[in-house]
């Protein structure tokens, strides 16, 4: 049986010869495996869709392993703009590491998709920002993180995070993640925002980004 689906390209190996395994994102399959084979440098359309943050529509065939075998393809967007500067394919490439460490794989998120295909196409507004949200959305999304403005275990300030928990002061450890207050509250604006306009002058320091990076670590 053939199945129709639309694909971002995640990941791409070498497999004998001529051949690549990829992994996908999928808008109706969560992340699968396609073997590509007999790959040749005159197939442009082929050579695209086995690179990274190519959109493709696809057909494929289910076989008894859990990869699927490439039919037939039509390029959408090769999203080249990535591929022009380095911040950009930097965002771009921890954003697709983030889906394969979250383990979604075969886990069917339309939404999912939606997102990191229009994150991908806004990234030159805030790399960082873009990347940092991503993440948080990632999280919040899959139940990972439960980011709110009070304390999950009284009605204090929350200002840190500790197994995906807001946490007060009082409440906080050694092991909990703390931020400063204006930290929090770009956190909150990465997180839930529905509008770029809102990341586009968001600033994201090294610190920030670096305890964000910590905290999706800790809870995939």
């Amino acid at each position: 049986m053939l199945i129709k689906t639309k694909a971002i390209t995640l990941k791409s190996t070498p497999f004998k010869d001529r051949s690549r395994i990829l992994q996908v994102l999928t808008d109706d399959l969560g992340v699968i495996s396609i073997i590509v084979k007999s790959l040749s440098k005159k197939n442009l359309n082929m050579i695209s869709f086995c690179s990274s943050f190519t959109i493709s529509e696809l057909v494929l065939k289910k076989n008894k392993s859990e990869i699927y075998s490439l039919k037939d393809l039509t390029i959408v967007d090769s999203n080249i703009h990535l591929r022009k500067n380095l911040k950009y394919l930097n965002a771009a490439s921890f954003m697709t590491k983030a889906i394969l460490d979250s383990h979604i794989f075969q886990k069917k998120d339309f939404n999912l998709f939606l997102l990191f295909k229009s994150y991908l196409k806004k990234i030159d507004i805030n790399p960082d920002a873009i990347h940092i949200s991503f993440l948080l959305k990632l999280l919040s999304n899959e139940g990972f993180l439960h980011l709110k403005t009070k304390c999950s275990h009284c009605e204090k300030e929350a200002i840190s995070l500790l197994n995906g928990e807001s946490l007060c002061k009082d409440h906080s450890n050694n092991f909990a993640i703390k931020f400063e207050l204006e930290e929090f509250k770009k956190i909150f604006v990465l997180c839930f925002s529905k509008s770029f306009s809102l990341l586009k002058d968001l600033e994201i320091s090294k610190t920030l980004k670096e305890k964000i990076n910590i905290l999706f670590k800790e809870l995939v």
